[in-house]
């Protein structure tokens, strides 16, 4: 679409704001409001979108851990940590990077409003902290063990805190990272252009994990001289769950001008259900329709073979890639298969395409491991390997038959040059389609977008229209009346079922506790070889009376091993499929649409039996407005690098023989049942977090409905006092919003 074709799509959208503009009269202005910000957006974005002759613009999503920083650094700046990893989504670094021959960078700060929400939510954790606190210390008190102000043990107070929202606790650390460094919230609100020298220690004060400026940074625009950049730039994102809204949606506004996305997903669990609907939430919204599948963390994915002893290198590579492979179009598949019908069908029928087609021509899908990137980097500048760098090669070269820790091998085991080289490549050379087809793409996705929220409009008007026709004040004087009856009598009901909602759910998340702390024994298992050997020993003889002498002897010792990689993979599998079942668990046991069902019943039940004379639509409309809000946490993972380190601190070697067999059986046991207790804690916090959700619905669920259903009939009342002008102005602004979705369909069609 060239850009006269774009101008004039942006004309007509901005003709259809203007034409219902004043549609705030006649349905919930939220619609209005939600209809014009969008515009605003597609307009912001367009022109540069359909622009034939500009840089190419890849996202780079994936979930939390998935190693997007990592794959970034090696991939652009030879595996130094310009970007650094964070711990939550909330340090993570919304960053533009870009080529430019004399470097620098653009940093945007919080604006005040932002930071008042952060403070907000981290006075929560303060609140929360202190009322957990509080409740242990009432335990104590009652078992006669609290004996005055007793200091809180550290595991106490890590206990508590894992009880406390992520939402909290990332805002807490925010703030408390910002009263480390005084005199930085004069700059909320501001932008700061640095001059770059050396990116690892300029850029330190601003993204860096203990940088004077790093709580307050919003996002930041990166200019390199790199040439892989050149006509391309990377958004690194920190994730779409992001409690502060403004950033939330510069993201978004980054990943519309976006013409293809990198998917980051950890190989040891390849393309999960999480992927796919992080695939379906960011490509269709915002018109991406190219997606490169990309499977980090792969040597641990070669590392979780189930086989024991020394295998190939090179049958591993192939037979875990094709393990992957195989998986992933399974996922993509059934997923596309379960969407059919909506525009997500479509998204992921292309990447099923795009999937088919690489493994067809190229082999495989990308597969990369930062880990050896960064070994072999450190080894070539003759720098130490760090602890978990060190562990992988160790278990990588008892593993694997062929394993070499030369830097030029472990570069290319690492895959990032060969993404590199093909990937970029392929990108260039169809920049100019992958450009075009983005504009046709964008400007059909968004009519596609406009007209669902255009016929929402329609729908909302039509119903408030026939009412009006209807209605008389006696009628809505009665329908207010009744409504405020039936409310004022489920407000008990609603918080009740909201109540009931939270105790089936945390009995389904206790059981799905249980169920992974008992698969734990599962992941014992340990390879014990067995082996021989002849030692030389030697016993004194004596010669004559007064002479001895050692003689030589030979014995056959017997001996038994066993390998610390063995339980590092134990642990790591176990982990894996923890987390993998309390994901599907979590999906079953939070099914919001049977909540908002069960919770629709209630209010349907409440009015029927107040005699309300309202059509079920008339309810369900603003139920459905306020349910919508209804959400749940994620849930976060356990550390799985912590328990390793349990394993390597005790045990340095790589094996162990005979009697330190039993020990390491018996560490093992006991790591794999901190695991185990560890995810219990974790699953408690998270039926915490959802019950405490459930329960602010409860609280403001009803008077929600209400404000809802009065502004409804105070605008019928209104309407009321001219009847026959309202009905006239209902039916002009129908007649417009008529002439907004047939405009929107004549430019489709012309697409």
């Amino acid at each position: 679409m060239d850009n006269k074709s774009c101008n004039d799509f942006i004309k007509n959208v901005e003709d259809i704001a203007k034409k219902i503009g004043d549609g705030g009269k006649f349905v919930n202005p939220e619609y209005i409001n939600d209809f014009s910000e969008k515009v605003r957006r597609a307009k912001e974005h367009a022109e540069d979108i359909v622009k034939t002759n500009r840089s190419l613009k890849i996202g780079i999503v994936g979930q939390v851990k998935a190693g997007k920083s990592s794959f970034l650094n090696a991939l652009i700046f030879d595996g130094k940590d310009i970007l650094p990893k964070a711990a939550t989504p909330m340090t993570a670094a919304l960053t533009k990077i870009s080529y430019s021959e004399n470097p620098g960078a653009k940093v945007v700060f919080y604006t005040k409003k932002d930071w008042e929400v952060i403070e907000d939510n981290s006075r929560h954790f303060d609140e929360e902290f202190q009322r957990l606190e509080r409740n242990l210390r009432q335990r104590r008190r009652s078992m006669d063990l609290d004996i005055g102000e007793v200091q809180l043990t550290q595991n106490e107070i890590q206990n508590i805190e894992n009880q406390i929202p992520a939402t909290y606790k990332s805002c807490k650390e925010l703030t408390t990272m910002a009263e480390n460094s005084f005199g930085i919230l004069s700059k909320l609100g501001k932008e700061e252009s640095i001059s770059v020298l050396n990116l690892q220690t300029d850029l330190e004060q601003y993204v860096g994990a203990d940088g004077k400026y790093t709580p307050i940074v919003k996002w930041i625009e990166l200019e390199v001289n790199n040439a892989l950049l050149k006509d391309i730039e990377i958004i690194d994102t920190p994730g779409l769950g992001d409690p502060i809204m403004s950033r939330s949606e510069k993201t978004k506004e980054f990943l519309m001008a976006c013409d293809l996305v990198f998917v980051l997903s950890p190989a040891p669990q390849f393309m999960s259900k999480e992927d796919i609907a992080l695939i379906v939430e960011t490509l269709p919204g915002e018109s991406i329709n190219h997606a490169v599948l990309v499977g980090s963390k792969f040597d641990s994915a070669m590392l979780d073979d189930s086989s024991r002893g020394r295998l190939n290198l090179i049958s591993v590579l192939k037979v875990t890639a094709k393990k992957l492979n195989n998986s992933a179009q399974k996922v993509i598949t059934a997923s596309r298969v379960s969407e059919k019908g909506n525009v997500h069908s479509l998204v992921l029928k292309r990447i099923e395409e795009e999937t088919r087609r690489q493994i067809s021509e190229e082999g495989s899908l990308y597969y990369i491991s930062s880990i050896l990137y960064n070994a072999s980097r450190r080894m070539s500048a003759g720098e130490d390997l760090d602890e978990m760098e060190a562990h992988i090669l160790s278990q990588m070269l008892y593993r694997f038959e062929g394993m070499k820790t030369d830097p030029e091998f472990l570069r290319e085991l690492a895959g990032i040059d060969n993404l590199r080289d093909k990937e970029f490549k392929k990108i260039r050379k169809e920049k100019e389609n992958i450009i075009a087809e983005r504009s046709r793409e964008f400007v059909k996705d968004q009519i596609l977008s406009f007209t669902e929220q255009i016929n929402t409009i329609q729908m909302e008007a039509e119903q408030m229209l026939r009412l009006t026709e209807t209605s008389d004040f006696a009628a809505l004087q009665k329908k207010l009346e009744t409504s405020q009856n039936a409310l004022i009598s489920m407000r008990r009901d609603i918080q009740n079922e909201f109540e009931r909602c939270a105790i089936d759910t945390r009995k389904y998340i206790v059981d799905i506790a249980q169920q992974v702390k008992s698969r734990a024994e599962e992941h014992t298992d340990i390879f014990i070889s067995e082996g021989q050997d002849t030692q030389t020993r030697y016993r004194e003889e004596s010669f004559l009376i007064f002479f001895t002498e050692k003689v030589p002897y030979e014995v056959t010792v017997f001996y038994k091993t066993a390998n610390i990689s063995d339980v590092i993979t134990n642990l790591q599998k176990y982990i894996v499929n923890a987390e993998k079942n309390i994901a599907e668990g979590l999906r079953m046991a939070v099914n919001t649409n049977e909540i908002r069902n069960r919770i629709k019943n209630v209010v349907l039940r409440a009015f029927q039996k107040a005699d309300a004379e309202f059509d079920e639509n008339d309810i369900l409309g603003p139920v459905e407005l306020v349910l919508s809000k209804l959400t749940v946490p994620d849930f976060s993972v356990v550390n799985a690098q912590k328990y390793g380190n349990m394993i390597l601190s005790e045990f340095p070697s790589t094996q162990v023989m005979n009697e330190e067999i039993a020990t390491l059986e018996l560490r093992q046991t006991q790591v794999l049942y901190e695991i185990a207790n560890d995810i219990t804690v974790a699953m408690e916090k998270k039926s915490d977090e959802i019950a405490k959700e459930l329960k602010e619905q409860a609280l403001h669920f009803t008077d929600d409905v209400k404000k809802s259903i009065e502004n409804r009939i105070q605008r019928l009342q209104k309407n009321l006092q001219d009847k026959e002008g309202s009905i006239q102005n209902y039916k002009n602004f129908l007649s417009r919003v008529a002439d907004c979705k047939e405009n929107l369909r004549n430019l489709n069609s012309k697409g």
